[in-house]
């Protein structure tokens, strides 16, 4: 009776040790929550800053007459321009930036932006299909247009909100129509990946105005008025090698704001969403990069980019000036468009 209370009493004490230590393997795994960042040091300063760039970097009446449809800095894309953009074709040598329009609901992914293909009845003859997408978001490489982001009920320009925008027309003013008959310019690539010696930019870390002029005296070129950005970050490297993620963005800091207005770019390009995020400090204002480029001084946007294939040309052949153009979709009171852009070597 005692040697089988005793062995009663082992195995109770063994159990009881496998399930605690169960327990604690099962405690350890769990991730402890994720601190919430500190601000910058330089927050307070760029936020007062911030305030003034309102009033002194827009470029309302610039362009276009107060109050009329305008294409922003897209008109600096003149004659002249594309001329000289078409010039930098060496080769002939043609690449996409747009990823494959995505298909499974994923982290960068929501269910809105799956790009829906509906084939339709298909006969002896053929077959046709409709289209469905919400393209705005993190993942469908599109641009944007002056009706997406407007503040204190005014668009770029000075349109008014009250009268120009509803459900069943959408925009009569700013629209995607604006660049109905495309965009050729030059493109410059920001390499950033490269310039910190990374395969990818850790997403949590914002690309700053020193980050891009050191890559524009790494390489010997930047933009002028009607060029392109495009700022890699190695997003879809990454996305291939972890899987998708949503929340951090290695975008634009705001510091590039000054720089921006200085260079006037047509568009602000990008691997990911423009905006760097998180942002600490900067709670309970929304996206102020594209608040400040799609507001205040007419600059449009072209983001979710797939820069690998350019960026591996770009880096074999030592050549990081190009042509680039592509066309939105002409859909009257459009926000936007999803786009493919082309880069010629």
């Amino acid at each position: 009776m005692r040697a089988r209370l005793t062995s009663v009493a082992i195995c109770t004490a063994l159990t009881m040790a496998g399930l605690l230590t169960g327990l604690g393997l099962r405690t350890a795994s769990v991730a402890a929550p994720a601190a919430t960042p500190a601000p910058p040091p330089d927050t307070a300063a760029l936020r007062a800053q911030y305030e003034k760039w309102r009033t002194e970097f827009k470029t309302w009446g610039k362009f276009a007459p107060l109050g009329q449809e305008s294409k922003g800095t897209s008109s600096l894309i003149t004659p002249e321009k594309v001329a000289s953009a078409q010039k930098l074709v060496k080769t002939g040598m043609v690449i996409s930036l747009a990823h494959a329009e995505p298909q499974v609901v994923a982290a960068d992914v929501g269910a809105a932006g799956i790009f829906h293909r509906t084939t339709n009845q298909i006969t002896d003859g053929g077959t046709t299909d409709n289209y469905s997408v919400s393209y705005h978001g993190q993942t469908i490489a599109h641009i944007d247009s002056w009706c997406h982001f407007f503040e204190n009920g005014m668009m770029y320009n000075g349109v008014p909100v009250k009268g120009n925008l509803d459900p069943e027309h959408g925009c009569i003013k700013g629209s995607v129509m604006n660049w109905r008959g495309g965009v050729t310019t030059r493109a410059v690539l920001y390499d950033i990946a490269q310039l910190k010696g990374v395969d990818w930019v850790d997403p949590n870390t914002p690309i700053t105005r020193a980050d891009l002029e050191a890559w524009e005296r790494k390489s010997g070129v930047k933009i002028g008025p009607g060029d392109i950005p495009l700022l890699y970050t190695g997003r879809w490297k990454r996305r291939a090698a972890l899987g998708p993620w949503t929340g951090q963005v290695a975008g634009y800091y705001p510091d590039t704001i000054p720089w921006m207005h200085d260079r006037l770019p047509s568009f602000i390009g990008h691997d990911f969403n423009i905006d760097w995020n998180p942002r600490p400090g900067w709670e309970g204002m929304r996206n102020p990069i594209h608040v400040a480029v799609l507001n205040w001084i007419g600059i449009n946007i072209v983001e979710c980019l797939d820069l690998e294939e350019l960026v591996a040309t770009a880096r074999l052949l030592n050549r990081y000036e190009f042509l680039i153009t592509y066309v939105p979709m002409p859909v009257e009171g459009g926000t936007g468009s999803p786009v493919n852009p082309l880069v010629i070597f």
